[in-house]
C-alpha cells in the first residue's frame, strides 16, 4: 500500500525536526521514559494483589461515553486522512488500533456473566480484534518511510552529534 502525501510537506518529518533537539535533551527524554516504564513495573505488582475483585465507579457511564467517543474520533480522522491519502493517518490508525483494543479488552472484562459476557466475546472476536489489526497493520504500512540523513551517507560519521 503506498500512500503519497495531500499536501506537499504538510505532514513530513524533516530529518533536522529530531535532529533540531539538543542531543542531551533526547538522551534525557528517553531515559526518562525508561524510567517510567521501569517504574511501572513493581506498581502493576502492587494492583495486581491489592486491587478488590469488583468496585463501583461513580461515571461509569461517563468513562465508556468517553472511550467510545475517542474511537469514533480515531476511526473517523483515520478514515479521513486514508481518503485524502495523508501520511498522517498512520498516526491515526495506530491509536485508532489501541483505543479498539483497550474497548475490547475492557469489554470483556467487565461484563456481567451469561448474555452480558457472550456479547462482548463475540464482538471483540468478530468486530473489536479485526478492526484493530486492520489499523495496526494501516500503521505500519502507511507510515513515511525514513529518508537516507547525512549520517547514513557518512557510515557512522554523523554531522548531527
Amino acid at each position: 500500500m503506498t500512500v503519497t502525501k495531500a499536501r506537499p510537506d504538510s505532514a513530513e518529518i524533516q530529518n533536522d525536526e529530531l535532529s533540531s533537539l539538543p542531543a542531551r535533551q533526547l538522551q534525557l527524554i528517553g531515559r526518562a521514559l525508561v524510567a517510567a516504564g521501569l517504574v511501572m513495573v513493581p506498581w502493576l505488582a502492587v494492583l495486581a494483589t491489592t486491587l478488590p475483585a469488583t468496585a463501583r465507579a461513580a461515571h461509569w457511564s461517563a468513562a465508556w461515553v468517553g472511550l467510545d467517543t475517542a474511537e469514533a474520533c480515531f476511526l473517523l480522522a483515520t478514515g479521513l486522512l486514508l481518503i485524502r491519502r495523508d501520511e498522517r493517518c498512520s498516526l491515526t490508525a495506530a491509536i485508532t488500533a489501541t483505543l479498539v483494543l483497550t474497548d475490547a479488552w475492557f469489554d470483556v472484562l467487565t461484563s456481567a456473566p451469561g448474555g452480558g459476557e457472550i456479547t462482548a466475546v463475540a464482538l471483540a472476536a468478530c468486530v473489536e480484534v479485526p478492526v484493530a489489526g486492520l489499523c495496526a497493520t494501516l500503521a505500519v504500512r502507511t507510515f513515511p518511510r525514513r529518508r537516507r540523513s547525512p549520517c547514513d551517507a557518512a557510515r557512522g560519521r554523523c554531522p548531527h552529534r
